[in-house]
């Protein structure tokens, strides 16, 4: 795997070479298909001689090892004189005599690695170089020759890999460090808990196999070592380049790193990162990503290499303190600092969307669309489901397209005309939703003439931004501009697997290209690393998920069983109570006796979950009347983080009085927390959590209507998903005991006893309030007495 590298001439250039700032403003908005396709426009009008996407290649020996510089030439072709011309064409909105001198230099370098190549290798002493470049919203195409010598090429090119060496040099040398580390580490806590090794070796072997596997393991399992454990060994044997530990949460994003802290004290010698969003790290008041506003933009590129340099030799363990520390000291933006270290990186931890948002990918990783030894490790991947819908989704309205027109003003007449145009547009779709007397409206096709518009008025934009970086109204253009581009980001992934809807809402129109099923498009991203591994404690039923998260006929299903004492964990089902929304005033009282028959019984924190807001507050002013005494926090609709951690550290080990907090399910406190011991020794599950009854949830169960599924993948499942990680907060480890509650008839029934997993098989149903209390009280006397003799 390691014996030979490739080294990408565009890469080598950028990565030695690239000077200057970082700047916002400096996006393309158009996509990879439409350069391809003027790609292919210029090399077919260059006529018959012309030769294009010609691949060029060298090997040459660094450190010791071989190596290939590769690259592909646009164009080849002789002139009238007879001489060789290697073309190289470029694209952009912005006008080739408004180009940066540092974009230029970079055009330069390229074409200039490849003159060296291919006249050495046709025994050339000299050789022509042209740069073609097609302005986009001109169409104006400007050529520029200059002619070097093969002696002036090669000392170009031994330059450029000479100053390669050295950190090619340190990444061999850290890899022997690694893979010695690697062979050599065991287990970081001893023995494996119940479950554990199961799980290590399921993904070890997958690794071997290069398949993808989806996995249930229970709460408590140890997730997270489990998998990072085989997966590192793998890597010190050479089975895996490198590691992406996917998190939906900052939180787990902790774990991730505190695992590695532990393996670390094991002599575990890996780098690793956590990258930061880039709002969160940001060192300004208010992000401004231009060499103008911004210290650490200006001159990025210029002081770059020096600060890796030191902070690579300098750490192994690239948290974001240490991301900050290192960029203050050599003024650099902490977030492209993070982006930059990745690329030398043994584990990357990062959100979802680094690998599966179509727009804010890692391209560094992901650019070039061929599977590579990477190993993708996806923490709590239920949560991927409703992710990635959003990720391959996209909106904008009217009201954002009328703002951008005022903010640009009445001067640049050119602009106003095509935003015009795409009002026009919208104005009516608007005639058309009171034509048909409706405020929702939805399609299967895409609305191909505001993608039309929407790309025109793009490329204007691109076009005007660089003359007009002073505009104090800049930040908010740019807003729009970058959600306009990406609603045509999105528009080229549009097939049968989306619909368009229009919205009236807030007195504006809104248009949305909505994804009803992303499999398709999670297997694409899945397919670039040669191992997925997904994970949750609550990923029942398998097959949905397998299904809905881009598993292929060849992935593989493993359910971890329940680490943890039966006996434990008491769960019962309240068959008497009906939640409906039609029945919640009738039910109410019931529920207030339920709820208090349960914490009479011992003393200690609770948590209660409900399926919204206004059922919570509901239940919530019932139950303080009924229980005066008893201290309630309740979960407000917006918390801040210091909010959710001043709320947590409330529910506090050996409890003197009772505590409950009332909370929303699928919310900040129904996942991710970790309340163990006596710090929460129940949590009571009011209704099945279906999803409220909305537009976008009908169109989902529409889309899955075909296959009978509908009700059950838009409604049931997300419901019940929610129910697992909520009672899923109450038995984190061997010591933990608990009673889950589940308050609705209907978890007694056929439909949502197949939804649970194999360990809630014993969960008892309840026909009466005395059963209930009964069965509470029997499960917490043996413990009580068991305390008492203890204490005596």
């Amino acid at each position: 795997m390691f014996d030979s590298e490739k080294i990408p001439i565009r890469k080598l250039v950028e990565f030695i070479l690239r000077k200057g700032s970082i700047d916002a403003r400096k996006t393309s908005s158009h996509t990879a298909q439409e350069g391809a396709r003027i790609h292919r426009k210029i090399q077919k009008e260059a006529g018959k001689n012309y030769q294009k996407e010609i691949k060029i290649s060298k090997e040459i020996r660094l450190n010791n090892t071989s190596y290939f510089v590769e690259g592909r030439m646009d164009g080849l072709f002789k002139n009238e004189e007879e001489e060789i011309v290697i073309d190289e064409i470029k694209t952009s909105e912005a006008a080739f005599e408004d180009l940066y001198e540092e974009q230029l230099d970079m055009y330069w370098n390229q074409v200039k690695c490849y003159g060296a190549i291919y006249s050495q290798q046709e025994e050339l002493t000299e050789v022509v170089l042209q740069l073609t470049y097609y302005q986009t919203t001109t169409e104006e195409i400007t050529k520029t020759q200059k002619i070097y010598t093969q002696t002036e090429l090669g000392k170009f090119l031994d330059m450029l890999l000479a100053e390669y060496e050295k950190w090619l040099i340190f990444n061999e040398n850290w890899r022997v460090i690694r893979n010695e580390s690697l062979k050599n580490l065991s287990f970081p806590y001893g023995e494996y808990r119940k479950g554990q090794r199961e799980l290590a070796v399921g993904v070890y072997k997958t690794i071997l196999s290069e398949k993808r596997l989806f996995v249930e393991a229970p709460t408590g399992t140890g997730k997270t070592i489990s998998t990072l454990f085989p997966s590192l060994k793998a890597m010190g044997e050479k089975k895996a380049e490198k590691i992406f530990y996917l998190t939906a949460k900052t939180i787990t994003r902790q774990v991730a790193e505190d695992a590695v802290e532990g393996m670390k004290q094991k002599e575990l010698k890996i780098k690793s990162i956590t990258i930061t969003a880039k709002d969160k790290i940001c060192f300004l008041t208010e992000r401004n990503c231009t060499p103008e506003h911004c210290p650490f933009a200006a001159g990025y590129y210029d002081r770059l290499n020096e600060g890796l340099w030191e902070i690579l030799h300098s750490e192994d363990q690239f948290t974001r303190p240490i991301i900050e520390k290192y960029a203050q000291k050599h003024q650099l933006c902490p977030y492209e600092l993070s982006l930059d270290i990745s690329l030398w990186c043994d584990l990357v931890i990062c959100d979802y969307n680094y690998v599966f948002d179509p727009v804010v990918y890692l391209r560094r990783f992901f650019d070039e669309g061929v599977k590579k030894e990477y190993v993708f490790l996806i923490d709590e991947a239920h949560n991927l489901v409703n992710r990635s819908r959003e990720m391959y989704s996209a909106e904008l309205s009217k009201f954002q397209v009328s703002v951008l027109k005022k903010l640009l003003g009445k001067k640049q007449k050119s602009l106003t005309r095509t935003i015009n145009q795409v009002i026009d547009e919208l104005n009516q779709l608007d005639e058309y939703c009171k034509s048909e007397e409706k405020e929702f409206i939805s399609q299967p096709a895409p609305i191909d003439s505001l993608n039309k518009q929407l790309f025109r008025l793009t490329e204007k934009i691109g076009e005007w931004l660089p003359q007009n970086q002073e505009l104090p109204e800049l930040n908010q253009v740019l807003e729009i501009y970058f959600s306009m581009l990406n609603y045509l980001k999105i528009s080229e992934f549009y097939d049968d697997h989306y619909c368009t809807y229009i919205q009236k809402k807030n007195h504006t129109i809104i248009i949305k290209q909505f994804c009803l099923d992303p499999s398709y498009l999670l297997d694409q991203k899945l397919s670039m690393a040669h191992t997925g591994i997904l994970f949750s404690a609550s990923f029942t039923p398998l097959s949905y998920y397998k299904e809905i998260l881009g598993g292929t006929d060849e992935s593989l299903t493993y359910r971890i069983p329940n680490p943890f004492p039966e006996e434990n964990q008491l769960l019962l089902i309240a068959n008497y109570i009906r939640t409906t929304y039609r029945e919640r005033q009738n039910s109410l009282n019931t529920l207030i006796q339920s709820l208090t028959t349960m914490i009479q019984q011992k003393k200690g924190n609770y948590l209660f979950f409900f399926p919204s807001y206004a059922y919570l507050d509901m239940v919530y002013d019932a139950f303080n009347e009924k229980n005066p005494d008893i201290k309630l926090l309740i979960q407000q609709t917006e918390m801040e983080e210091k909010e959710r951690e001043r709320f947590l550290e409330q529910f506090t080990e050996k409890p003197k009085e009772t505590l409950i907090g009332f909370c929303v399910l699928g919310g900040v406190f129904s996942e991710g927390i970790d309340l163990k011991g006596d710090r929460l020794i129940g949590t009571a599950i009011i209704s099945v959590g279906l999803p409220q009854i909305n537009e976008e949830q009908e169109l989902i169960k529409h889309y899955f209507d075909e296959q009978g599924l509908g009700f059950q993948y838009a409604y049931q499942i997300p419901g019940m998903n929610k129910v697992l990680q909520a009672a899923g907060r109450v038995i984190r480890d061997a010591a933990d005991s608990g009673v889950v509650l589940l308050l609705d008839q209907r978890f007694a029934s056929p439909d949502y006893q197949r939804l649970m997993p194999p360990h809630w098989y014993r969960a008892q149903v309840q026909p009466t309030l005395a059963h209930l209390e009964r069965q509470i009280e029997q499960f917490w006397q043996p413990k009580e007495k068991f305390e008492k003799g203890v204490k005596e």
